[in-house]
C-alpha cells in the first residue's frame, strides 16, 4: 500500500517528527540486525574453535597412551557433549570432511591427520543417550598409529538472545536520540509557526507587534520580509483612508452649496429630487467613511455578555415597533470587541427587518465556538449571488433594490468583523423562505489575543 501525503499528520512539526524517528528507528534496527549477525558469526567462530581445541587435547592424550590402556583413557575424555569411541578401519566413514576442520586439526597438532565427515544424526548405534531432534556432527579421526577415533559432539544451539542489558541501552539510546530530534525538529519548525501567528494576527490588527528578525539566514529572512510586507499594508490602508476621508470632506461643502441651491428650484418635484438625491449621496459618504473607520479600529478585546447585549438591542428595536424574537442563550461570556460585535449584530438585525420584515435570532453556544444566527422573512437571495452579496457596495437587484435604501455595506462590515474574531459569517436561504445569517465566532484563547 502507497504512503500518501494524506495519511500524514498535518502539521510541519509532526511531519518532521515522524520522518526523522522513522529513520531513526530504521537505522537502529538495521545496526541491531547487523550487530546480532555479527554476534552470532563470532559465536560460531568461538564454539568452532573450542571444538577443534577439545579434539586435539583428545588426539593428544590417545596418541600418548599405550594402545592396550586408551580404552580406559577414553573415560577421562567423556565430557560435555563430547563423546569418543575406538572404532575399527571398517568401521570408518568414507565421506571426506566439509570446511576447513582438518587444516585446523593438522595445524593444531603440527603433522597430518586424515579426517572423515560421519553422516547427520551421527551415534552410529554407540548410544550416546542424547536427545532425539538434536542432530550430531561426528568425525571420524586416524591416529598416527593408525587406530580410528570417532569424535561425536551435539550441533550448536542458535546464538543466545541479547543481553536484557544491552536491550536497554539501546531503548535508552533511542530515548534519548528521539528527545534531541524532537527538540531541533521544535526549534527548526517554531519560527515557521511563528510567522504563521503573525500572519492570522496581521489579518486582525495591523498594529501588530513586527516579527523578531532573529535566528538562521532563511528564517531572518522571510522575517524581514514579512515586517516589510507589513509595513506597506499598513501605509497603503493608512494613505487609502487618508484619500477617502480628505474626499468626503471635500463633497460635503459643494453639497451643502448643492442642497441650498435646490431650496431655491420652484418646481417642487424637482426639488425633492435633488434633495433625495442628495441625501443618497450623504449617505453613501457616511457609509463608507464608517466601513473604513470600522476597518482600522484597535478596540481591546473584553469579556461580553452576549445575552445582555442582545436583549439591549432587542429593547431599542421594539422601542421603534419592530418584531424581534429570540432563542436559546450563551453559556459563558464572549471575548471579543464590544463596538464591532454591536455593529456586526445591528447590521444583521437591521437587514433581516428591513429586506424581511422581521428577525429571528437564535444562539448556539459550546466550548469550541459560539454561533448567533439571524434569520428573516423576506424572499431570500438567489443561490448564484450568495457568495458575492457580502462584498463590499454589491446589492442584489433580484432581491434588494434602492428603494429600501442603504448602500451594500452591511453584510461586508458584518463578515470582516466576524474575520477581526477569527470566525467567519455563513449565509444560506431558509427551505421556508428568507435568508439565515449565521455569525461564528470561535473560543478559542488565540482568537481574542490582543497586543
Amino acid at each position: 500500500m502507497r504512503l500518501s501525503l494524506r495519511t500524514l499528520p498535518s502539521s510541519l512539526f509532526a511531519r518532521m517528527a515522524l520522518i526523522l524517528l522513522a529513520g531513526l528507528l530504521t537505522a537502529q534496527l538495521a545496526s541491531v540486525w547487523l550487530q546480532w549477525g555479527e554476534r552470532a558469526s563470532v559465536v560460531s567462530q568461538a564454539r568452532g574453535q573450542n571444538f577443534v581445541d577439545r579434539i586435539v587435547e583428545a588426539v593428544r592424550v590417545l596418541e600418548a597412551e599405550d594402545p592396550a590402556r586408551r580404552s580406559a583413557a577414553l573415560s577421562t575424555l567423556q565430557y560435555g557433549d563430547m563423546r569418543i569411541a575406538l572404532i575399527a578401519q571398517g568401521e570408518a566413514s568414507q565421506s571426506a570432511p566439509r570446511g576447513a576442520i582438518q587444516a585446523m586439526i593438522s595445524a593444531r597438532l603440527g603433522s597430518e591427520r586424515e579426517i572423515r565427515q560421519v553422516g547427520e544424526g551421527g551415534g552410529m548405534g554407540m548410544g550416546m543417550g542424547m536427545q532425539r531432534g538434536n542432530p550430531m556432527r561426528s568425525f571420524d579421526l586416524r591416529l598416527a598409529d593408525g587406530q580410528w577415533v570417532r569424535f561425536n559432539a551435539a550441533r550448536e544451539a542458535a546464538p543466545p538472545a541479547l543481553s536484557n542489558e544491552l536491550i536497554v541501552r539501546l531503548l535508552i539510546t533511542l530515548g534519548i536520540v528521539t528527545v534531541v530530534v524532537m527538540f531541533a525538529v521544535r526549534q527548526a519548525t517554531k519560527p515557521l509557526q511563528q510567522l504563521a501567528s503573525a500572519a492570522d494576527t496581521l489579518g486582525r490588527d495591523l498594529d501588530a507587534a513586527p516579527l523578531p528578525e532573529e535566528g538562521p539566514t532563511e528564517t531572518r529572512r522571510a522575517a524581514q520580509a514579512f515586517n516589510r510586507m507589513q509595513t506597506r499594508i499598513k501605509r497603503l490602508i493608512d494613505e487609502r483612508a487618508r484619500a477617502l476621508a480628505a474626499v468626503s470632506h471635500d463633497l460635503r461643502t459643494p453639497l451643502t452649496r448643492l442642497r441650498l441651491r435646490a431650496e431655491l428650484v420652484d418646481d417642487e418635484k424637482l426639488r425633492n429630487q435633488m434633495a433625495g438625491d442628495l441625501d443618497a449621496m450623504a449617505a453613501m459618504i457616511d457609509a463608507t467613511l464608517g466601513y473604513l473607520r470600522g476597518l482600522q479600529e484597535s478596540e481591546a478585546a473584553r469579556p461580553i455578555d452576549i445575552n445582555a447585549l442582545l436583549a439591549s438591542m432587542i429593547d431599542d428595536a421594539l422601542v421603534l415597533g419592530r418584531s424581534i424574537s429570540i432563542e436559546g442563550q450563551a453559556l459563558a461570556p464572549y471575548t471579543g470587541r464590544l463596538t464591532a460585535l454591536r455593529r456586526a449584530l445591528q447590521n444583521l438585525i437591521d437587514n433581516a427587518i428591513k429586506y424581511g420584515s422581521a428577525a429571528h435570532i437564535r444562539i448556539e453556544d459550546g466550548a469550541a465556538e459560539l454561533r448567533i444566527r439571524v434569520e428573516d422573512e423576506g424572499p431570500g437571495i438567489p443561490p448564484e449571488e450568495l457568495a458575492r452579496v457580502t462584498d463590499a457596495y454589491y446589492r442584489p437587484d433580484a432581491s434588494r433594490n434602492s428603494e429600501t435604501g442603504g448602500v451594500g455595506l452591511g453584510l461586508s462590515i458584518a463578515r470582516d468583523i466576524a474575520l477581526l474574531h477569527g470566525g467567519e459569517l455563513l449565509l444560506e436561504n431558509r427551505p421556508r423562505g428568507g435568508l439565515g445569517v449565521t455569525l461564528k465566532l470561535p473560543r478559542a484563547p488565540h482568537v481574542t489575543r490582543k497586543k
